[in-house]
């Protein structure tokens, strides 16, 4: 009896599959875009939002964008522009030309000038070797009469303190003969002594005289 009864599942359909099928109804419907049809949107949004002045065109999408100017002077005015050159919007090529030859001269000239400074300063490099190297000769002629000067007044010290010693034994030889003179004349200088002592009160005596003997 359980095989000849239908059963409800095998009579409905679920939900599930009913809800999947409207999805796929829809994906077929409406086509989620493509990276190549987002970067075309993009493109003429970017078209229609562009800041110039040339006419005005539909495409076959029913848009609205802008076309490009033609290739002139406003043209490149704008472009100029853009690029930031606000204070050259009424300048022609010739005079933009002419303004970057005179950029160029003043690049040049400071390319020159900076050369020429590192040439002054090569100079004086070399010029201050040159000195040197002479002031290093007349400081090493200078340490040899120096040196040398120190030699001579070493050896004149040393002259001088040799003189000094032997003038110093010559006074010791002189005092010590000085004083073996004085040795040797001394009992003569007592002999003579006492017998001028001696004739002189014998003459006082001969002849009266009253004086007193010398001291």
């Amino acid at each position: 009896m359980s095989s000849s009864r239908p059963t409800r599942s095998s009579q409905r359909t679920p939900a599930s599959v009913g809800s999947k099928g409207k999805k796929k109804a829809r994906t077929t419907e409406e086509p989620t875009p493509t990276p190549e049809d987002y970067i075309y949107s993009s493109s003429l949004n970017s078209m229609v939002n562009a800041p110039d002045a040339g006419k005005k065109f539909f495409d076959a999408m029913g848009g609205e964008v802008r076309e490009p100017p033609k290739a002139s002077k406003e043209y490149n005015q704008k472009t100029l522009r853009l690029m930031g050159f606000t204070q050259n919007d009424e300048a022609s090529f010739g005079e933009i030309k002419e303004e970057q030859k005179k950029l160029g001269q003043q690049l040049e000239k400071l390319s020159l000038d900076m050369k020429t400074g590192f040439d002054d300063i090569k100079q004086l490099f070399a010029a201050h070797d040159e000195r040197f190297n002479l002031l290093d000769k007349d400081v090493r002629l200078l340490k040899h009469q120096v040196n040398n000067s120190i030699h001579v007044a070493s050896e004149v010290i040393q002259a001088t303190v040799n003189d000094l010693k032997s003038s110093a034994q010559d006074v010791v030889n002189a005092t010590e003969l000085s004083l073996d003179v004085d040795r040797n004349l001394r009992p003569l200088v007592m002999k003579w002594t006492y017998w001028f002592s001696t004739t002189w009160s014998n003459w006082l005596k001969k002849f009266d005289v009253d004086h007193p003997p010398p001291p």
